[in-house]
């Protein structure tokens, strides 16, 4: 587990690399919105990659510059790997198996292309007045692409009806919810026995240089 908790955005490579490889030797056989589901699951696991892995720091620039917390709080190594692994094999990879639940692949799609937009676009354009941050590339070539590409697609076959949002919107807040919940409340000690490594504390701390706010308190 402790293992795990270090090294699963690293381990996340892996089945990224083998899901690559089966879309390009299953394209033929794959539907659309399973080619685009795919996609957006490399995607998912190469964002929490550039996050957390290469070149990293947002965890501990997040918690340290952005919530005045320390090296294990309000985000640890357990919660953070609890959070995205969940969210990741379970809400970006179902819409692989279950193409025709047209809200179970979308809410993932959203929550790239739309919450991920928001929070690594917006949120530190205005807030630190600078384009790039760890996250941001996979958000941009990856994620926004498929949510195009996927809203189009079911759009026009006529496969957004009202009751399709509806669902999608109540399974996208319970995502939101789920990794609030998860890696700010219940799993967040002061305490933990989860700090962040060495390694990634010192990628916090260059993220946090290269944002120019290196001496906030």
């Amino acid at each position: 587990m402790k293992w795990f908790c270090r090294h699963w955005y690293e381990a996340g490579l892996i089945p990224a690399l083998a899901s690559l490889i089966f879309l390009i030797v299953g394209w033929s056989n794959l539907q659309v919105l399973q080619r685009v589901s795919l996609i957006n699951f490399i995607g998912i696991l190469l964002h929490q990659f550039e996050e957390y892995g290469f070149p990293g720091g947002v965890p501990v620039f997040m918690n340290k510059y952005m919530r005045s917390g320390t090296d294990r709080y309000p985000l640890n190594q357990f919660s953070a790997m609890l959070t995205n692994v969940l969210i990741a094999y379970t809400c970006y990879l179902l819409p692989v198996f279950f193409p025709d639940v047209i809200w179970l692949g979308l809410a993932p799609i959203l929550f790239g292309c739309v919450f991920q937009v928001m929070l690594h676009l917006v949120v530190f354009l205005i807030k630190f007045h600078h384009f790039y941050n760890s996250g941001l590339a996979a958000v941009l070539c990856i994620h926004v692409p498929c949510g195009i590409f996927y809203i189009y697609q079911t759009a026009s076959q006529g496969l957004l009806t009202g009751s399709q949002w509806l669902f999608t919107v109540i399974y996208l807040v319970s995502m939101i919810l789920f990794t609030i919940s998860c890696g700010q409340i219940f799993f967040s000690k002061k305490d933990s026995k989860y700090p962040f490594d060495k390694k990634e504390i010192e990628a916090g701390e260059k993220f946090a240089k290269r944002l120019g706010v290196t001496n906030k308190k």
